[in-house]
């Protein structure tokens, strides 16, 4: 029991130096259910908060570009009973972002915090063009509408400069070059549905398309004889596979961000009650799937 103890303290210990070396000093941390939301500036992000519950086993903090409705979670904290925690978070520099706390106490009360923006915000101003699908600056859209090689390669000034894309649920990013923005715009816009957005004169975000919730019987999730609920993935060891179980109401109830078995039967008890479950399969970061499944209320 001596060794816990130092244990935890010790873990604790950590995270408040790693905090002092990320969080200004002038600015104390909100205690639950109130956080800090700060941006020191170049797209980072800091959020911050004070734990008063030593019954807490669950926190995942959530983000949302479009709105205060299409919340994904970006941090699940592996120690949640620390007094004090915190993430840095690095987002593209322009759009809007929201932030929230989803928390859980010993026996299943859950609950939300209200979200936030960064103290400090930043106004994006572009030009739209295809209503739905992409938005782009002049420069940009200029390239996109030339109409042949020698119209495009007289739009762009320096065709080696480089052009950053995120995933707009990923921190990691990839480098594609403004002499190649044309094609990679084109495979976006005619073979997905996704959403491009500009937000800075070298940096683009990819809005991946979200599907509504599939009412028919999943290959992937489904329940078995005997009530359970299986995840089927075939090539689990191959691909990097999240699978997300959430409430009707969306509510998140367990995330599992690296499956790796190809079969695996969940326990009930990961669950809060039986009955209908959504779900979103991600491979390597793109929805899969999204459905619903239902848990036989025998527990």
């Amino acid at each position: 029991m001596q060794l816990m103890h130092l244990r935890f303290l010790i873990h604790s210990l950590f995270f408040t130096v790693l905090l002092m070396a990320v969080i200004p000093a002038a600015k104390a941390q909100d205690t639950l259910p109130h956080f800090t939301v700060e941006t020191p500036g170049n797209g980072r992000v800091v959020v911050s908060w004070v734990n008063p519950y030593p019954n807490l086993i669950q926190l995942a903090v959530q983000r949302s570009y479009d709105s205060l409705r299409k919340f994904s979670t970006i941090f699940s904290s592996t120690s949640p009973e620390l007094p004090t925690n915190g993430l840095s978070d690095q987002v593209p520099v322009g759009p809007r972002v929201y932030y929230r706390i989803f928390y859980v106490m010993e026996g299943g009360a859950y609950f939300f915090t209200q979200s936030k923006q960064p103290s400090k915000s930043q106004t994006l101003i572009v030009t739209q063009s295809d209503n739905r699908r992409e938005i782009l600056n002049e420069d940009l859209q200029e390239i996109a509408e030339a109409k042949n090689k020698k119209e495009l390669a007289e739009k762009i000034e320096n065709p080696e400069k480089p052009i950053y894309i995120f995933l707009e649920d990923s921190l990691p990013y990839q480098v594609i070059l403004f002499k190649n923005f044309r094609s990679f715009r084109d495979s976006i816009i005619s073979q997905t549905k996704d959403t491009m957005v500009q937000t800075g004169n070298d940096t683009l975000m990819i809005r991946l398309y979200n599907p509504p919730f599939n009412q028919k019987t999943s290959e992937f999730i489904f329940t078995n004889k005997d009530g359970y609920i299986v995840i089927k993935l075939n090539d689990a060891l191959q691909k990097k596979y999240e699978v997300s179980f959430l409430l009707e109401n969306e509510t998140p109830v367990l995330v599992l961000k690296l499956v790796r078995e190809p079969y695996l039967i969940l326990d009930k008890t990961n669950f809060y009650k039986g009955g209908w479950y959504k779900f979103t399969i991600r491979e390597n970061g793109r929805i899969k799937e999204k459905g619903k499944v239902y848990l036989a209320s025998d527990f």
